[in-house]
C-alpha cells in the first residue's frame, strides 16, 4: 500500500499537472482567428523587435515589456525549429506564414502564459506553506487550480499572469526579509519588484509586502529599525534601476512610453466603464470574485482574512497587498475581470486558511464523521468551480465568431466583399475581398495590409485615441470606404446596449444595418457558446 507520506509528496505534482492539463485543454480556442484582439498588440511588439532587430517593443501601455520579450524569444524558437525542419527556409517565408496564420506564434505564446499560470499556483503553495503549513498550501493550490477566472486568463496572451508570478516572488522575498533581514533578500525583492512593474504598472503594489516586512521586523527588533529603513530606501531605488534595465526604452523612447500610458488612462470603455468606488467593489464581488471563488469560497475568504490579520507574518506581508489592490480596483474609472487576477492567489490562501481552521475543529469529532464532513465541504467549494471551468472551456471552443465564419463559408459567393470587425484569419483562404475598419483611416483592405506586414506603429496611428477599432469608431467622413456585400458585425449589440454613453457609435450601426438585410445572428449561450452577439448583414450594391 502507498504510505500517507508518499501520497502527500505526490499531491503537489498531481495538482500542478492537473492545472496544466486544464489550461491546455482549450488553449487553441478561436485559432487561427484572434478572439481577443489585444493578443495582436503583444505579438506585434515581439515581431517589431525581431524585424528591427531592436530591443524596443514600440509599445509601453502596461508596459508589458517582459511579456513581449518572452514572445520574441518564443518566435525565434519557432522560426529556428521550422528552419531546421525545412518549413521556413527564410525569414521572409516565416513572416508570410505568421501573417497568414498567426497560430504559429499565438499558440506558443498562449502555452507560455499557461506555464506562468501554473508557476503562480506553485508559488501560492510555497507562500502558504511558509506562512502556515503544507495542508493549507495544498488547499490553496487546489482552489486556484480550478478557479474559472484564473483558468480563462491563463490561456490568453496578456501581461497579467506574468505580473502575478513576479508579485508572488516579491512577496516570498519580503517574507525572508521579515524573518532574516538579509541584504540579499532586499536585492531579490528589488529584482522581482522591477520585473513586476516592467510587466504591469499596478504590480508596483508588491512593494507594500516589502514595506510591511520592514515594519514588522523593526517592531520585533528595535535595534534594526534604522538599518531596515535604509535598506528599504535602497531596495526602492534598486527596483527602479532594475525596471529600466529590464525595459530601457521606457527612458530611451520616453515620448512613446508617455503617449502609450496616457492612452491607457481612459475614463470610459465599451463594456467596462466603472462607477463610484462602492459600485466597482460590488461589481468585482458579485462578478469575477464570485465566479472565481464561488460564494461559499468567498465566505471562507472573509474568515481566512480575519485569521490572517491575527498572524503576524501573514498580516504584514499578505494583507497590505490585498488591501492595496482592492483599493486600487475600486477607485478606477474602468472595471475589468482580469484585474482581479492580482487578488486571486492571495484570496485562495485566505480561503485555505479558513478551511484548515474548520478542519481542525471538526477533527475533534469521531474520525469517520470528520473525514466525511470535510470532504463534503471541500467538494461543495471545488465542484461548482470545476464545472464552471469546464463549461467556460466548452463555450470558448464554440465561439459565435467562428460560427459566423462557418455560415459565411456556406452562404457567401466567391468574389464578395466582406466588412469584418474581428481578426478572422480563419476566413483568409476564402476567395473574398475583406475590409477592416481602421479609425481615422476608414476601412482598409485587410488582405493587402497583412501582405504588407502591418506593424504595431501602424495599428497605433490608425487607432489614435479610440478605445476600440470597429465600424462605430470609423471617422464619419470615411464610412463610405466600408461599402461591402456583407458585414459581419461583432460590436453592434454592445454599442446598442450602451447607446447613452456612445450615441454616435450606436447611431452609425443603426444607419449601417438599416441599409441592409439581417441574414444571420449568433448569440452566446452560457456554458455552450461564447463570444459576443454577431450579426451578419447583407447589402445590395
Amino acid at each position: 500500500m502507498v504510505s500517507r507520506g508518499a501520497i502527500a509528496a505526490l499531491a503537489l505534482p498531481a495538482i500542478l499537472l492537473l492545472a496544466l492539463a486544464i489550461r491546455l485543454y482549450s488553449v487553441t480556442f478561436g485559432l487561427p482567428a484572434l478572439n481577443d484582439p489585444d493578443e495582436l498588440t503583444f505579438e506585434l511588439g515581439a515581431i517589431k523587435m525581431l524585424s528591427g532587430p531592436t530591443l524596443n517593443p514600440g509599445w509601453f501601455g502596461h508596459p508589458a515589456t517582459t511579456t513581449m520579450y518572452v514572445l520574441a524569444v518564443l518566435t525565434i524558437a519557432v522560426f529556428g525549429l521550422g528552419h531546421l525542419l525545412g518549413r521556413f527556409p527564410t525569414i521572409e517565408s516565416f513572416a508570410d506564414a505568421i501573417y497568414a496564420d498567426p497560430s504559429w506564434v499565438l499558440l506558443p505564446g498562449r502555452v507560455a502564459m499557461a506555464v506562468f499560470a501554473v508557476a503562480t499556483i506553485y508559488l501560492v503553495y510555497r507562500l502558504a506553506r511558509e506562512l502556515f503549513d503544507r495542508n493549507t498550501a495544498l488547499a490553496a493550490a487546489a482552489l486556484l487550480t480550478v478557479n474559472p477566472v484564473h483558468v480563462t486568463w491563463s490561456q490568453i496572451i496578456r501581461s497579467d499572469m506574468m505580473a502575478c508570478f513576479f508579485m508572488l516572488l516579491g512577496m516570498l522575498a519580503a517574507l525572508r526579509i521579515l524573518r532574516e533581514n538579509r541584504w540579499r533578500d532586499y536585492v531579490l525583492a528589488a529584482v522581482w519588484l522591477g520585473a513586476a512593474m516592467a510587466t504591469k504598472w499596478p504590480y508596483a503594489l508588491t512593494a507594500l509586502a516589502v514595506i510591511g516586512a520592514v515594519v514588522a521586523r523593526g517592531a520585533a527588533h528595535p535595534a534594526e529599525r534604522s538599518q531596515g529603513l535604509v535598506r528599504l530606501a535602497l531596495c526602492g531605488s534598486l527596483a527602479l534601476v532594475f525596471l529600466f534595465l529590464i525595459s530601457p526604452y521606457l527612458l530611451l523612447d520616453h515620448q512613446t512610453a508617455l503617449r502609450n500610458m496616457h492612452g491607457e488612462a481612459q475614463v470610459r470603455h465599451l463594456g467596462a466603464t466603472g462607477g463610484a468606488p462602492w459600485e466597482n467593489a460590488w461589481w468585482y464581488l458579485a462578478g469575477p470574485l464570485a465566479t472565481g471563488l464561488g460564494w461559499l469560497g468567498l465566505g471562507f475568504v472573509a474568515a481566512g482574512l480575519a485569521i490572517i490579520a491575527r498572524r503576524r507574518e501573514a498580516a504584514f506581508v499578505v494583507l497590505p497587498v490585498v488591501l492595496g489592490f482592492a483599493m486600487v480596483l475600486c477607485v478606477q474609472n474602468l472595471v475589468w475581470e482580469r484585474w482581479v487576477l492580482s487578488l486571486m492567489p492571495l484570496l485562495a490562501i485566505a480561503a485555505a486558511v479558513a478551511f484548515m481552521s474548520l478542519a481542525r475543529r471538526i477533527c475533534a469529532f469521531p474520525q469517520p464523521f470528520a473525514r466525511v464532513a470535510m470532504a463534503m465541504v471541500a467538494l461543495a467549494i471545488l465542484v461548482p468551480l470545476a464545472l464552471r471551468t469546464e463549461s467556460d472551456a466548452r463555450a470558448r471552443l464554440n465561439d459565435t465568431r467562428q460560427r459566423a465564419s462557418r455560415w459565411a463559408e456556406a452562404h457567401v459567393a466567391p468574389g464578395s466583399t466582406i466588412l469584418l470587425e474581428h481578426f478572422a484569419f480563419d476566413l483568409l483562404p476564402r476567395p473574398w475581398h475583406f475590409l477592416f475598419p481602421f479609425g481615422s483611416v476608414g476601412c482598409i483592405d485587410a488582405r493587402a495590409t497583412l501582405g504588407g506586414k502591418i506593424q504595431l506603429s501602424t495599428v497605433q496611428s490608425g487607432r489614435g485615441s479610440r478605445t476600440n477599432i470597429d465600424y462605430g469608431t470609423v471617422a464619419a467622413d470615411k464610412r463610405g470606404s466600408c461599402a461591402a456585400d456583407y458585414a459581419i458585425l461583432t460590436q453592434a449589440d454592445r454599442y446598442a446596449a450602451e447607446s447613452q454613453a456612445f450615441p454616435e457609435e450606436a447611431a452609425a450601426y443603426r444607419t449601417l444595418m438599416a441599409r441592409g438585410t439581417l441574414v444571420a445572428s449568433f448569440v452566446p449561450e452560457a456554458g455552450k457558446v461564447g463570444g459576443p452577439v454577431v450579426r451578419i448583414v447583407k447589402f445590395s450594391r
